[in-house]
């Protein structure tokens, strides 16, 4: 069976989570390891994608308190707050890292198993009727009250500054809104993926609903992580040991906070 390794991580900083990210894929061939990590964000935090350009964060008021930090992914930007945050890194010579799209729609269709569990219809976005071109330009609107049947789609934008408001081949959709995203990453044929699974409603962007808000569930980031992990063991084919990051990855971690996800010159680079 494929060594493989869990990580649960306490809530950290946006600099943090994604030089783990990243010193996890740089090493990636050199642990060997298949690494599962959830992790979660000491506060309320936007994270730009590769792409986006800085001062685009002005558009979005509510945000602009929120610490910042740039992704090595594209797409649009992640308020990071109510949701659980996964990666998956797979090395070079594990046999999923050749099998990017499969592995993509694969960890979705197991949130989508999950959520259908609890009687929680979603769809992959190509699946969805209702496309972005249709729907109405005042359908983020809340109508009426908070009850969970009183939010309309959600608004979408190909070119819109928040993530979740955006939709791709593969998003996971709910009633019209966007609750599951993920992006890609490959360093020398070792592939990351990483994601956000939108439980609850932030303060800091009020436009997006989580499955909490539209369904009327308790979701939390324990109980989606320890449910998603025996589907994940199942599909990887992998028995996943809780393990820390070795010493090889922490100097790994430090290098990439000092030149990327703590340097000014990174975040500001578009």
């Amino acid at each position: 069976m494929q060594r493989a390794r869990l990580i649960i991580d306490p809530p950290s900083t946006g600099s943090w989570n994604m030089a783990v990210d990243q010193a996890i894929l740089e090493t990636a061939d050199e642990t060997g390891l298949v690494t599962l990590r959830f992790y979660q964000w000491s506060q309320p935090t936007l994270s730009l994608g590769y792409f986006q350009k800085h001062a685009d964060r002005e558009q979005h008021a509510s945000s602009l308190t929120c610490p910042l930090v740039r992704r090595r992914t594209g797409g649009g930007a992640i308020l990071h707050d109510a949701e659980l945050t996964y990666s998956l890194c797979v090395p070079s010579t594990n046999r999923w890292s050749s099998k990017n799209e499969e592995l993509y729609d694969a960890i979705h269709k197991i949130i989508i198993g999950l959520l259908e569990q609890d009687g929680i219809a979603t769809t992959f976005h190509r699946d969805s009727a209702r496309s972005s071109e249709t729907e109405s330009a005042t359908s983020r609107l809340q109508i009426n009250d908070d009850s969970p049947s009183s939010f309309a789609p959600s608004r979408t934008d190909p070119k819109a500054f928040l993530c979740f408001m955006r939709r791709a081949p593969g998003d996971v959709v709910f009633n019209g809104h966007k609750i599951v995203g993920s992006a890609q990453r490959r360093l020398k044929s070792s592939l990351l993926q990483h994601g956000s699974v939108l439980y609850g409603k932030s303060s800091f962007a009020p436009e997006l609903c989580g499955i909490n808000d539209l369904n009327g569930s308790k979701y939390t980031f324990d109980n989606l992580a320890s449910r998603l992990l025996p589907s994940i063991e199942h599909y990887l084919g992998a028995k996943m040991e809780r393990k820390n990051l070795t010493e090889l990855e922490n100097l790994a971690v430090k290098r990439a906070q000092n030149s990327l996800f703590r340097n000014p010159k990174w975040l500001n680079r578009i």
